[in-house]
């Protein structure tokens, strides 16, 4: 074997096994008010990050009916996903307002927006504002 060889070989063969063991990292985008706050609760974060769940889906099944169901109607993917990508407010009084895009299934552009408010301690749910994308 030449000398060029015998220094490049374990070189190569460590940058390709670091390059498997710690893919690239990307840049989380930031979390919603509500999330936030719900994750700063201190001692009853979790509670709070689970109403929030909860929450945030009542939320997205009123949009969805208000809008003519699933046959009809789909919300963006910030609904399903990470419940800190829900684009919520803690309104400070048990409340949270969801505001959810959407459109027909397959929609790329969304072309409705629900602005939904749950209460965490009763439950209920309303519907503040149902119509085209405010911009």
């Amino acid at each position: 074997m030449n000398s060029t060889f015998r220094l490049i070989a374990p070189i190569s063969i460590a940058l390709i096994t670091f390059a498997l063991i710690h893919p690239p990292t990307y840049a989380q985008p930031a979390f919603s008010d509500c999330a936030s706050q719900a994750i700063a609760s201190g001692d009853g974060a979790m509670a709070k990050i689970d109403s929030l769940g909860r929450a945030r889906n009542l939320a997205r099944q009123t949009a969805e009916a208000a809008n003519g169901g699933l046959a009809n109607y789909r919300t963006d993917a910030s609904m399903h996903g990470r419940l800190s990508d829900a684009v919520c407010v803690d309104n400070g009084n048990g409340s949270w307002t969801f505001t959810i895009k959407g459109g027909a299934p397959g929609f790329t552009t969304p072309t409705m927006e629900t602005v939904v408010t749950v209460d965490s301690s009763t439950w209920q749910v309303k519907v503040d504002y149902n119509g085209t994308v405010r911009s």
